[in-house]
C-alpha cells in the first residue's frame, strides 16, 4: 500500500456539522444508535417512517434515550445517560 492511498488524521475532541443522505431503514437505524451514544442532543431531519425505524425508537427508551419528535420526520435524540 502507498502512503498516498490512506490519510492519518489526529484525533479530535469534538465534531460539528450536517449529513445530509437519501432515507434509508439502515442509515436511519445506524444514526439513531449514533445518536443514542452521544453527549448531549442530535437533531434528526428526514429521519426514515418504517417499522424497523420505529421498532430501534422503541429499543432505545429502556436504555433512557429520548426521542421526541420535532415536525413530520424529524426528532430531537437525546443520549442515554453515562452509568
Amino acid at each position: 500500500m502507498k502512503s498516498s492511498d490512506y490519510l492519518d488524521l489526529a484525533p479530535i475532541r469534538r465534531v460539528r456539522g450536517t449529513v445530509r443522505l437519501p432515507g434509508s431503514k439502515s442509515i436511519s437505524n445506524r444514526i439513531l444508535l449514533l445518536a443514542a451514544l452521544a453527549h448531549g442532543e442530535t437533531r434528526i431531519r428526514d429521519l426514515l417512517e418504517s417499522e424497523d425505524t420505529h421498532v430501534m425508537l422503541e429499543a432505545l427508551r429502556p436504555l433512557g434515550v429520548a426521542s421526541p419528535a420535532e415536525g413530520a420526520t424529524g426528532r430531537r435524540v437525546g443520549g442515554a445517560s453515562p452509568a
